[in-house]
């Protein structure tokens, strides 16, 4: 089989790449004319929920994750306008070197230096030490981390330089795709903040880079105890006292579902290295996150203008906005591409779905290309697989899922569901128990799209005998209940980085677990080999062959129905300079430069 060209998928990221990358332009005569009603130099941001912590080892959403990038910095990050990694904490990438012998033999080290300028808040010097202790935190087995985890445990050892305290390598038992984005994309904390009492200092890296001593470690050690029952504690998410980092912002309060602040901190040590550079800017003297999940509040938000910036607008919003003469002039309507796609998950271990048969007759219930074009007004691309469209490997030769009630009660027979009693839905004895095929599908309470795609798929369902309970919650409810595997089907959305994908985290078996991200409890051999081999194969072009391979086992299995890549869609107010980027959620509250109008 053929590696797709793309041109379809390229097609819609460069129609959109001039949008995504350049700044809202407007005459001076217009912007002389526009009185805004916010004049201090705080950018009022939407949400459209809650962060879950402000921990960025711990924090699993992508609105935490925008929130942490303004306290806690990585080694390297990417820049969000051309998604290339680069130094942020570090003075430079890291000297990579493959090994050939001693204890880290057939592995590879990535040596870093800490930028010399780089300080904590008391001014202390950030260090190779203050690493060391994030890598010990993120490996201790009883943090709740699995998430970051599932990424890194390939690395084996970590050394700092007896020479200077700025300078450390850290090595990996052997290659991996993604090595160096994953050694050096987590967020160093001040080991001062975060272990005060010095609980880790004891216990070597490398005794918890080692599955099995880690383990023994966690049943054994009291310091380990301790100090994951203070870190996964509420105080070092949602404390002021308790978050610390290198950013140009710190915490001030977090008014649970209204509003959380932060504040520019004075003679922030980055502020002078490099004012253009969109990872150490810092523009704005206050940032203020408000917490919306309704759409037609955040609507009425943005057009009063509490709010500045406003992304994943729902669709049909987005284009009466296009048509408002005066929130055009007042705000910059763009679309760049997004990094993320939606999808319907499946509890795959639920008896009701644990047949991949009943899970695509579900498929074959939801008409995407109808949501896209009156729902989402076109603004969005059909996704067939776990890969965005616009990666390389992308597989879209398999064919998209049609909607087709007929073929889905087909199906539903084949797997022994029929009527049997005559009123409309179809049933089967399971465990020794008549059971109706009668599911819940939990959507976030907030999103309009969300709710209306929600009331096509329950009537579409009806149509082959399937009774769906429509059910919103919060989006941390919703979380919660995904985390807990305590659910049937639930309206989801992944963002990814741009880099090779990692399908480990969400898709392999040992990821299935209440801190994992393999939601949708997917357990299959064949595809845990395919993961484990995709991730050690550095040949290009045999790496792709096996995403191909995977894609396709994921399309026969069906844990997910994959729904579509969106556009984003953002409003932002004409009083700042901006960039919109392809990374979530869009927009980089730090980079927005207030405009000097008259």
């Amino acid at each position: 089989m053929k590696l797709s060209s793309q041109n379809q998928s390229w097609l819609f990221l460069l129609l959109f790449i001039a949008v995504s990358c350049g700044s809202d332009a407007d005459s001076g005569s217009q912007q002389a004319a526009l009185v805004f009603k916010q004049t201090s130099n705080t950018v009022f941001a939407r949400f459209p929920a809650e962060p879950d912590r402000l921990n960025p080892i711990l924090a699993t959403s992508a609105y935490a994750r925008a929130i942490n990038e303004q306290i806690f910095q990585n080694l390297l990050h990417f820049d969000p306008y051309t998604l290339e990694l680069r130094p942020q904490l570090a003075a430079a990438r890291p000297v990579v070197r493959e090994v050939a012998d001693g204890k880290y033999a057939g592995g590879v080290g990535y040596t870093f230096n800490i930028r010399e300028e780089a300080v904590w808040d008391d001014g202390s010097p950030i260090t190779a030490e203050d690493v060391a202790f994030t890598m010990k935190a993120i490996f201790n087995p009883l943090v709740n981390a699995a998430h970051v985890r599932a990424y890194m445990e390939f690395v084996s050892g970590f050394e700092t330089d007896p020479s200077n305290p700025r300078a450390f390598t850290v090595y990996t038992n052997e290659k991996y795709i993604i090595g160096e984005p994953v050694v050096s994309n987590i967020s160093v904390l001040p080991k001062a903040v975060y272990d005060p009492s010095g609980l880790l200092d004891d216990i070597p890296f490398s005794e918890l880079a080692d599955a099995e001593k880690a383990s023994r470690l966690a049943k054994e050690s009291k310091a380990l105890q301790a100090f994951a029952e203070a870190f996964n504690s509420a105080p070092y998410s949602r404390e002021k006292d308790f978050i610390s980092g290198s950013g140009p912002y710190r915490f001030v309060r977090w008014e649970t579902g209204q509003e959380l602040v932060l504040e520019k901190k004075e003679g922030w040590w980055g502020e002078s290295i490099a004012p253009n550079d969109p990872l150490l800017s810092a523009y704005p003297q206050n940032l203020s996150f408000k917490i919306i999940p309704d759409q037609v509040a955040s609507m009425a938000a943005l057009k009063d203008e509490q709010v500045d910036v406003v992304s994943q607008i729902d669709a049909k919003d987005f284009t009466d906005l296009q048509a408002n003469e005066e929130m055009t002039r007042r705000f910059s309507l763009q679309t760049p591409p997004s990094m993320v796609y939606y999808y319907v998950g499946l509890n795959n271990k639920n008896p009701k779905l644990a047949d991949k048969r009943v899970r695509r007759a579900i498929a074959h219930l939801l008409d995407v290309d109808e949501l896209i074009n009156t729902l989402y007004y076109g603004l969005a691309q059909r996704t067939v697989g776990p890969f965005h469209p616009t990666k390389p490997y992308y597989h879209d030769e398999l064919p998209l899922i049609a909607y087709n009630p007929e073929k889905a009660r087909a199906l539903l027979a084949e797997a022994g569901w029929e009527d049997t009693n005559g009123n409309g839905i179809v049933d089967k004895v399971i465990n020794g128990m008549p059971t109706e095929l009668a599911l819940e599908y939990m959507i976030s309470a907030g999103s309009k799209f969300a709710n209306n795609m929600a009331l096509i798929f329950q009537d579409n369902a009806r149509k082959a005998g399937v009774e769906i309970t429509i059910a919103p919650k919060e989006f941390t409810v919703l979380t919660d209940h995904a985390k807990r595997r305590d659910y049937d089907m639930y309206a989801g959305a992944w963002g990814q980085d741009p880099v090779v994908d990692d399908p480990k985290q969400l898709w392999h078996s040992e990821s299935d677990t209440p801190s994992g991200g393999n939601r949708v409890s997917f357990n299959n051999a064949e595809a845990d080999r395919l993961i484990d081999e995709i991730r050690e194969t550095l040949d290009e072009e045999k790496r792709n062959a096996l995403y191909l391979k995977f894609q396709e086992l994921i399309y026969e299995e069906q844990p997910y129905i994959f729904l579509f890549a969106p556009l984003e869609r953002i409003a932002i107010s004409k009083r700042f300079e901006a960039k919109t980027s392809a990374r979530r959620p869009g927009f980089f509250v730090n980079d927005f430069k207030q405009k000097n109008i008259q």
